[in-house]
């Protein structure tokens, strides 16, 4: 492996989290984050992070936690009683799963009305702008993916003319690094059980006969807001120390590897 794309979910949902990605940035080797836009951290997250050039900033379209972007009335289907989204953890136990479809969950009824994606995920593009003063420099989707949500971001990404990290998890350029360690569901006293260190530098190692490596992990602090939105919780700590390892870092040093963002990806691979 000559260049590895380290990239950190979740940036704004909560300021610990961006806390931990910021030190994950400074001081560990996530080159790249995706910007929650619809969350009380958002502006924050994103004043912090505005001027860091030395971090690609795209958005993560976050359609299961907290409110939307839109009018909840405009988007019905999207929020529970109280205005806020429906949780994936609803939506995959009142929904009837029947299989998968690349990165989509197949539902007997796509749980995901179309139209009112859409303008919520064109909303949350707009929204960004608004927080960070440019576009998102990757479009990326937060959690659960359906035919419906992916047609929707692939039709926002095109008009506001943004990369979508499926087409670069699609491409034959690019060899994704597994993630295998982290089943769904995922207990807290299994997070805390987890070396997240000692796992990824096995599957870097696995990985190094491929040209780019690609991986994608959400770093974090841990805080009483974050209980509230998701149960991945505390291996984000185990992630953020992973980034930050000195053996990681040794790891891309001895083996000369380069860490790159979405930028060099665009300029190097004709594909994307």
């Amino acid at each position: 492996m000559k260049k590895l794309l380290f990239q950190s979910d979740d940036y704004g949902l909560t300021d610990a989290v961006a806390d931990g990605i910021l030190k994950g940035i400074h001081q560990g080797i996530i080159r790249n984050t995706g910007l929650f836009v619809n969350m009380p951290s958002s502006a924050r997250a994103a004043e912090k992070i505005r001027d860091c050039a030395e971090v690609c900033v795209g958005i993560d379209i976050n359609l299961v936690a907290g409110k939307p972007i839109s009018d909840p009335a405009e988007v019905p289907a999207l929020v529970n009683s109280d205005g806020h989204f429906v949780p994936s953890v609803q939506r995959m136990r009142e929904g009837k799963v029947i299989g998968r479809q690349g990165m989509c969950l197949c539902f007997e009824q796509d749980p995901y009305n179309y139209e009112e994606v859409m303008l919520e995920t064109e909303n949350q593009v707009k929204r960004f702008i608004e927080l960070m003063g440019r576009k998102p420099e990757y479009f990326h989707g937060h959690s659960m993916a359906t035919p419906n949500t992916q047609k929707a971001a692939r039709v926002i990404a095109e008009k506001y003319n943004i990369l979508m990290t499926l087409d670069v998890m699609n491409s034959n350029a690019i060899s994704m690094i597994p993630c295998t360690w982290t089943p769904k569901p995922f207990p807290i006293e299994d997070q805390l059980k987890t070396d997240v260190e000692q796992h990824f530098l096995q599957a870097l190692q696995a990985s190094l006969q491929h040209e780019i490596g690609y991986f994608i992990c959400h770093c974090g602090f841990v805080e009483e807001d974050l209980m509230k939105e998701t149960t991945y919780t505390m291996i984000r700590m185990k992630d953020l120390a992973m980034a930050t390892s000195p053996k990681v870092k040794a790891f891309l040093k001895e083996h000369q590897i380069e860490l790159i963002t979405y930028r060099d990806l665009k300029e190097e691979c004709s594909c994307l």
